[in-house]
């Protein structure tokens, strides 16, 4: 392979990566800077659905979600809870569960389509002008719903705000959760730019979903799918900064790990919609991005593993191998600087690399994934080691040792390094 047909290689696949982590720092500075968008109105009360889709929860979870959207200072809204569980659990979780008249409760004896499949179920139930959709580990103020009622829209996203912070994980968790509100929504809001909802803080106009053919079964990313169609359409999606939605984060490693990887595959997963985006201009490009970030990185990291790994074969200059580490590694370190990124725990970085790349590539090979709900409660961390990755990038750093490419060992023996302490 010809040296200059792979440094273009090499410098698009490091660009990329690149170029996004330097586009959230222009967001976040731009989002510090924005104002709310308030979209103020006055037509009487809108009529709200909340819509909660839960599978595996238990049951203080369940009572603290019904105590909180019950206290609602708020007349016109119901709340509809779809379950997946079996019968057993539900009625470990929901017997004797004391309920507001304006709750209902649902158990899909067949559950299909996943947690879209639950949600439009829930949709088919629900009387309102308005689908509020929000996880079961959700938690909003009073106001809520009065708040939102002041607000025109057709869609919006809303704030997510990590409580119940109590491990390191949950810290940096929560403090990279507030600064993703301000970059990938606040400032790419204000820019103009398309807002995909999160299916824990979305509304929508009742009509506009169904004319969208509601929630797409079998979609891992189901609030990020939808958001592309709705993008397609024509249909905007409003931020609310000044609405929050609080939410838990994951306890342990293992759990973040299933929480990432579920959203690359779910990413990887809608790869040929999001290619549509394309048509529409810079926004769509942008877009394009933005949905598949969860692959840009691990594309990046494999192919920078791949050209290190068969330096015996290939024999290119060492110097080109330096290019996207050089490229990857300033954009990265402006990127910390400008958002404050103070990682104390190196395994988290780690584990957010490992389970991307595991779930993008999971959901290109199109290997099945079921629903699973990421564990919030407090819970022993479970092992997910596995020493064959690092064995197998220290077999190939000893064999480009053995041929004399010491650049191409050292990269390698540098990332084994990093995966045996993660």
């Amino acid at each position: 392979m010809p040296d200059s047909f792979l440094i273009i290689i090499i410098l698009l696949l490091s660009f990329i990566p690149a170029l996004w982590n330097l586009l959230q720092v222009y967001y976040y500075i731009v989002g510090l800077k924005a104002t709310n968008n308030t979209k103020s109105q006055s037509r009487g009360e809108k009529f709200f659905s909340i819509i909660v889709a839960v599978k595996g929860e238990d049951r203080e979870t369940i009572k603290g979600l019904v105590e909180n959207l019950s206290s609602l200072d708020y007349q016109n809204y119901e709340v509809i809870i779809v379950s997946d569980d079996d019968e057993t659990h539900f009625k470990q979780i929901f017997d004797d569960l004391s309920l507001p008249k304006n709750f209902r409760i649902f158990r899909r004896d067949n559950p299909k389509g996943g947690k879209a499949g639950a949600l439009n179920f829930a949709c088919s139930k629900g009387i309102g002008d308005y689908f509020v959709f929000l996880d079961a580990d959700a938690r909003v103020d009073k106001e809520f719903l009065k708040r939102l009622n002041e607000k025109d829209f057709s869609a919006a996203a809303f704030k997510i705000s990590i409580y119940g912070v109590e491990t390191e994980l949950q810290k940096y968790y929560k403090n990279f959760t507030d600064k993703v509100m301000i970059s990938l929504f606040r400032g790419r809001s204000s820019l103009g730019l398309p807002i995909f909802p999160n299916g824990s803080a979305f509304s929508i106009r009742r009509d506009i979903l169904w004319n969208m053919e509601l929630w797409k079964e079998g979609a891992i990313a189901e609030d990020l799918e939808l958001g592309i169609r709705l993008f397609l359409k024509g249909v905007k999606v409003d931020y609310f900064h000044d609405i929050t939605i609080l939410s838990k984060a994951p306890y342990t490693l293992h759990d973040l790990f299933k929480q990432i990887e579920r959203w690359s595959y779910g990413s990887s997963q809608i790869l040929l919609l999001s290619l549509k985006m394309l048509r529409k201009g810079f926004k769509g490009v942008e877009g394009f991005i933005y949905a598949q970030q969860w692959g840009i990185y691990p594309l990046f990291l494999l192919t920078l593993l791949f050209f290190n790994g068969m330096e015996f074969l290939f024999r290119i200059n060492q110097l080109v191998l330096l290019l996207p580490l050089i490229i990857y590694g300033v954009s990265t370190m402006i990127y910390a600087l400008s958002l404050g990124q103070k990682e104390g725990d190196f395994r988290i970085v780690m584990t957010i690399i490992n389970a991307s790349t595991s779930g993008y590539w999971k959901g290109l090979l199109k290997i099945p994934y079921k629903w699973r709900v990421t564990p919030k409660q407090r819970r022993e961390e479970e092992s997910q080691k596995s020493s064959f990755k690092e064995l197998s990038i220290f077999l190939f750093s000893f064999i480009n040792s053995l041929y004399g490419y010491w650049l191409s060992s050292l990269i390698l023996l540098g990332l084994a390094i990093m995966e045996s302490l993660a």
